[in-house]
């Protein structure tokens, strides 16, 4: 089972709540660090925030405190890809250096889109400038609930790695979350993301993981 499916709402605590977006955090089993779940309603549709998860060249305008983000690979194999992320940290703390895979999957029925994220630490040499986080599993569901409209639940967790105090971690958890999906509602406004990506999802919907319900419960 993975992290994602172990992760339920009876353990979390509702940290932020407004008319578009609620932000949950859990603990995680054998962790200090919590993980978290944002879940936003957007005025956009789901294609439109699927090219803007695709597009790699402008997560740094959106993606909280990331500086950089790169293709290391494409992987023919399955569509999936490999990317490096460079995430700022404030003095003395060292930055981050996240290398993930993801993998997307598309259900043929309702329309909802799942890209999972995962964990490469040893993708590449290690860095002396940067502290490479050792774990990491993540998600994007996007649901379709109109033509323009979408609703998009981010869940992860990770382990920083270095030597970061898990109390002061968690003080600042919500933070990813709702700067990154605040500048996400802003970016899909713009006019190159009405044009669908051609991403290659796989075509299946048992591949989806969907403990969300609670979650998006009114």
């Amino acid at each position: 089972m993975s992290l994602l499916e172990k992760i339920n709402n009876a353990s979390c605590t509702l940290r932020l709540q407004n008319d578009w977006l609620k932000i949950f955090t859990c603990p995680v089993p054998s962790s200090d660090f919590l993980s978290f779940v944002g879940v936003a309603e957007l005025d956009a549709s789901r294609d439109a925030v699927l090219a803007l998860l695709y597009d790699i060249e402008v997560a740094t305008e959106w993606v909280w405190k990331t500086s950089e983000m790169r293709i290391l690979e494409e992987l023919s194999d399955d569509g999936g890809r490999v990317v490096y992320q460079r995430v700022t940290a404030p003095w003395p703390v060292s930055d981050r250096e996240i290398i993930s895979r993801s993998n997307g999957y598309m259900d043929p029925e309702t329309g909802e889109a799942f890209i999972t994220i995962e964990c490469l630490p040893d993708f590449l040499p290690p860095n002396t400038n940067a502290v490479r986080v050792p774990q990491l599993e993540g998600a994007w569901n996007i649901m379709p609930l109109g033509e323009d409209s979408c609703r998009v639940v981010f869940r992860l967790h990770l382990e920083p790695g270095g030597e970061i105090p898990s109390w002061l971690a968690n003080i600042a958890v919500i933070d990813t979350p709702y700067h990154t999906l605040q500048n996400m509602r802003e970016m899909v406004k713009r006019e190159k993301y009405r044009i669908p990506v051609d991403a290659p999802f796989k075509q299946s919907s048992k591949d989806i993981v969907r403990n969300y319900k609670e979650f998006i419960a009114d």
